[in-house]
């Protein structure tokens, strides 16, 4: 029953996907990929329920660089670059807001999480000059796999498999593989391999 759902939903998103692909790639011609992309990704934020997410799915899809299966984009999650990258069985919460982002398989992110391309997107050396008009630096942050980032996090730095970022946490500098970290800035609290796994009872 629930793959019989699943079918119904897909084919019932599929002719709105298909009816938006033109309107992008005219989007892709006249404002660039990147504004384009930012564009389609509002259009369908805002689109409700189970019905919401698997439109996005399919738009994104087409929108972004990839979109992995059976990934979740929650309502009103935004892109503001074409080369964001989300892969298989991720979950993205409600109100993010991604840049050019890596994001590996399995990897869940809260409510209200933040990954812009980097930390120095604007410049600020020059005093003469208004920071809207110095040359800053985009760089893709790769969030790795099986991770989990807690909501409210702003993520400026890449995040190694398998870790974990608390809530509302901060993070500046590269988290290693593993390591759990919180804080604002983040620092490493701890280490899920040192964890004792979770036993069921008989």
């Amino acid at each position: 029953m629930k793959t019989f759902a699943k079918i119904i939903l897909v084919v019932s998103v599929w002719p709105l996907a298909l009816l938006m692909r033109p309107c992008f790639a005219l989007a892709v011609l006249v404002l660039g990929r990147d504004r384009a992309a930012a564009g389609l990704s509002q259009r369908v934020a805002r689109a409700p329920g189970v019905f919401g997410e698997y439109l996005r799915r399919a738009v994104l899809g087409y929108g972004l660089a990839r979109v992995g299966r059976d990934a979740v984009v929650s309502f009103g999650t935004i892109f503001s670059k074409a080369s964001a990258e989300v892969g298989d069985r991720v979950y993205l919460g409600a109100y993010g807001v991604f840049g050019d982002v890596r994001i590996g398989d399995d990897t869940l992110i809260g409510d209200h999480v933040c990954i812009p391309s980097g930390a120095a997107q604007h410049g600020i050396e020059r005093l003469d000059v208004p920071i809207r008009e110095q040359a800053g630096e985009y760089r893709a942050v790769r969030i790795g796999c099986d991770c989990w980032i807690g909501s409210g996090a702003i993520v400026l730095a890449d995040v190694g498999d398998h870790a974990v970022v608390a809530a509302a946490s901060v993070v500046t500098h590269p988290v290693e593989p593993y390591k759990i970290v919180a804080g604002n800035p983040a620092r490493e609290v701890g280490d899920r391999r040192d964890r004792e796994p979770a036993t069921r009872d008989a």
